[in-house]
């Protein structure tokens, strides 16, 4: 014999001892939600804004390795 126990049986034993979803999507509670930077500087005065990388140029070795694997990947996809 068995016994039916309220909620979906789709939530399983959770459902029925009241758990929640993890599911659920919440909501942020702040209107404007802070960014990285920003809470960084409120527990370290000293932090440093992010910076852009800029990207350094090529020193001649790696613009030879980079013409060097261009040619190779010709002749992989070549047809002849």
């Amino acid at each position: 014999m068995t016994i039916a126990l309220p909620g979906s049986s789709k939530k399983g034993i959770g459902g029925l001892f009241g758990r929640k979803s993890k599911s659920e999507k919440k909501a942020p509670t702040a209107e404007k939600q802070l960014t990285p930077e920003q809470v960084a500087k409120m527990f370290n005065k000293d932090a440093a804004a992010a910076r852009a990388a800029k990207p350094t140029k090529l020193n001649d070795v790696e613009k030879r390795d980079q013409e060097r694997l261009g040619s190779l990947r010709g002749a992989l996809y070549s047809k002849d």
